[in-house]
């Protein structure tokens, strides 16, 4: 009897056991369900003004010349104004902080033109358990919240730097999305005949940061000194900030960078934080759940 009930016992452990396992392993989970809650809001606020916009010569007209030769050269003229981007960064390398090696990560974000919301999704794996990691700006209010095994988190940083920071962050993203440059909540300022000033105002918060062209016109950095680094939740301070595109490749009708890696610059050296080389973009899409829109095929299975 006694035998029978420790099998018994040992079968239930066992069944708990792969019931948790498979609990992990599967797509989903809350990080993943409200992500996607906080993406559909945005949709929800997009207005049909855009829908049949064209970005047009007299469009353009207004930006710094650096930036209309970019638009120009890339293939941006006379193409549909795009409303928002999902865009997927693959063969991601990912560095948790400077004194950490590089994990391999799946990352994705979804980003706004009507209001410059942006919205990131990091799946990583930490002593085998999953983490994901929400990193957003959503009406000029900034979070980045962290979780490990689907339920205990690891930090929530919100507050006016972040606020700042996440927004700044959307502006560098305009190199993938230029139809942002065109928006009236960003002024520009011209440096030099290579270099850009922009500065990004909304609900109250604003930042600022250079666009760097090379000879031929394609922007080749994003550099800022209003970026805060958060310490995985428990301080957070000014740290320069800059990005580097490189490997312009054509996709469809645009030209934009095959590689993006993302870089403090700390007092003891640069921190490249974030590699990635394979980049995907879909342009104008209805929705996550729902992609549609002009050559949209939205694949969620890896980032959930």
């Amino acid at each position: 009897m006694k035998g029978r009930m420790g099998m018994l016992l040992l079968w239930g452990l066992v069944s708990i056991l792969v019931i948790v396992i498979i609990y992990l392993i599967c797509p989903g989970g809350p990080a993943w369900s409200n992500y996607l809650a906080d993406v559909e809001s945005s949709f929800q606020q997009e207005t049909d003004s855009s829908h049949s916009a064209i970005i047009t010569e007299e469009a353009v007209a207004k930006l710094p010349q650096p930036l209309r030769k970019y638009l120009k050269k890339n293939g941006y003229i006379g193409q549909p104004m795009m409303r928002n981007m999902f865009i997927q960064f693959e063969n991601t390398k990912f560095r948790m902080s400077a004194d950490k090696d590089p994990i391999q990560i799946d990352f994705c974000q979804v980003n706004f033109v009507h209001r410059p919301d942006r919205y990131a999704f990091l799946k990583a794996r930490m002593y085998g358990l999953p983490v994901h990691v929400r990193d957003s700006v959503k009406d000029g209010r900034g979070a980045m919240i962290g979780v490990i095994a689907k339920h205990f988190e690891l930090f929530h940083s919100t507050g006016p730097e972040m606020d700042q920071g996440q927004l700044i962050t959307a502006l560098a993203d305009a190199v993938f999305m230029p139809s942002l440059f065109l928006q009236e909540y960003i002024e520009w300022r011209m440096i030099d005949q290579h270099t850009v000033e922009g500065r990004i105002a909304w609900n109250g918060v604003s930042a600022k940061g250079q666009f760097h062209f090379d000879e031929s016109g394609d922007i080749v950095r994003f550099d800022t000194e209003d970026r805060y680094m958060d310490e995985n939740g428990k301080k957070t301070s000014l740290v320069p900030w800059f990005v580097l595109y490189e490997n312009y490749q054509t996709d469809g009708n645009y030209r934009r960078p095959g590689c993006v890696s993302v870089n403090w610059r700390l007092p003891r050296g640069i921190d490249n934080y974030f590699v990635s080389d394979r980049i995907k973009i879909d342009y104008s899409i209805e929705s996550l759940e729902n992609p549609k829109g002009a050559g949209a095929k939205v694949s969620l299975n890896r980032v959930s």
